[in-house]
């Protein structure tokens, strides 16, 4: 990494062990998006989501998730909205908003991850000086933060196009009620149900296809594991504080354990993520890596509630809202190779 991004990831820890991770539980339990921790890593420079390479950007989930999932999970949707735009070959639409986008002044969400499901979700109809979007949007992270999302919609001949929508609510822009979620409730995570959505042409972000799609998630097997590395992480710190207050030195061991563990699937995951995609064995090493990365995230959260006896079924107690998160981690961008990788690891198939 660079100096300046060492300087950022310092200012990061510094937040997260200040205000994000003693503040964990009650946001979790708030069901409101955690602004203030949103303002507080914006006034760091940490919602530019165009800044850092890769090893930034992994080091940098893997703090907040070590600390709070759910302002983990609020700020990527902009991240991501963010590298988007930011790569959009729509030049005015980056002079529109980028700036302010960057500052953290102009949140935007997403409303695609639909776009893997066998069946379209969401359709769009060209029309003159735009697009019509008809259809439902299941998951918009952290609407009442936000001030547009990029949606993810099917065209007439099957490709995939990326609109830049104001999240203004309408007749044709209505969002249900905050979801229901057993983990990141407070991400106040929306069903958007579009009816003849305009979206003028100025607002178009990109165009993709349902390969090109795949092809991205294949390469990404092994480059979006940081969140469940966080889990492992904040799970090793709490088992170590543990330690230090009851008599057993299974504690300190199972930390030790965990620690070395996660080093080597780290260092297996990052390889194969900066490595040569191209390779015979390469897609099948990715998928184990990432079965490991998930397996290993759920056992060490598993781990602390063992660790915090009854006390991890207080919803005051970091251990289940890990545990919770860990769960949320092993569903995050799953795709059907993923979600088969995972169940044999954890049945233990041949």
């Amino acid at each position: 990494m660079t100096d300046q991004e060492h300087v950022r990831l310092a200012e990061a820890q510094r937040i997260c062990e200040e205000q994000l991770e003693p503040n964990a539980e009650r946001v979790d339990r708030s069901g409101q998006v955690p602004r203030e921790n949103l303002e507080a890593l914006a006034a760091a420079g940490l919602a530019d989501g165009t800044f850092g390479g890769d090893a930034f950007r992994r080091a940098f989930v893997e703090l907040l998730c070590a600390a709070c999932g759910t302002t983990y999970f609020v700020i990527t949707q902009h991240l991501g909205s963010c590298g988007q735009i930011a790569g959009s070959a729509n030049t005015t639409l980056r002079e529109r908003f980028l700036a302010e986008m960057v500052a953290g002044k102009h949140y935007v969400g997403v409303g695609f991850g639909h776009l893997r499901r066998p069946q379209p979700m969401l359709r769009a109809t060209p029309v003159p000086g735009g697009w019509i979007l008809n259809g439902v949007a299941p998951w918009v992270t952290g609407w009442p933060a936000l001030s547009a999302t990029i949606y993810g919609a099917h065209l007439p001949d099957g490709s995939h196009i990326y609109l830049y929508a104001p999240a203004v609510e309408s007749d044709q822009q209505r969002v249900s009620a905050p979801l229901p979620l057993c983990a990141m409730g407070a991400t106040e995570t929306v069903e958007a149900t579009l009816t003849d959505l305009f979206v003028p042409e100025s607002d178009w972000v990109r165009d993709s296809s349902p390969e090109q799609l795949a092809a991205s998630d294949t390469a990404n097997l092994c480059n979006n594991v940081a969140p469940m590395f966080g889990v492992t992480q904040g799970s090793i710190r709490m088992l170590r504080q543990l330690a230090t207050k009851k008599p057993f030195p299974v504690l300190s061991q199972a930390a030790d354990a965990l620690e070395s563990e996660l080093t080597q699937c780290r260092q297996t995951c990052f390889t194969l993520g900066d490595g040569d995609k191209s390779a015979a064995a390469w897609r099948e090493q990715a998928l184990e890596a990432r079965a490991w990365a998930i397996e290993l995230g759920v056992r060490a959260a598993h781990t602390g509630v063992a660790a915090a006896s009854g006390g991890a079924n207080s919803l005051d107690h970091p251990a289940q809202r890990r545990m919770r998160e860990a769960m949320f981690y092993t569903l995050f961008q799953q795709t059907s190779e993923i979600l088969q990788g995972t169940v044999a690891r954890l049945a233990r198939l041949p």
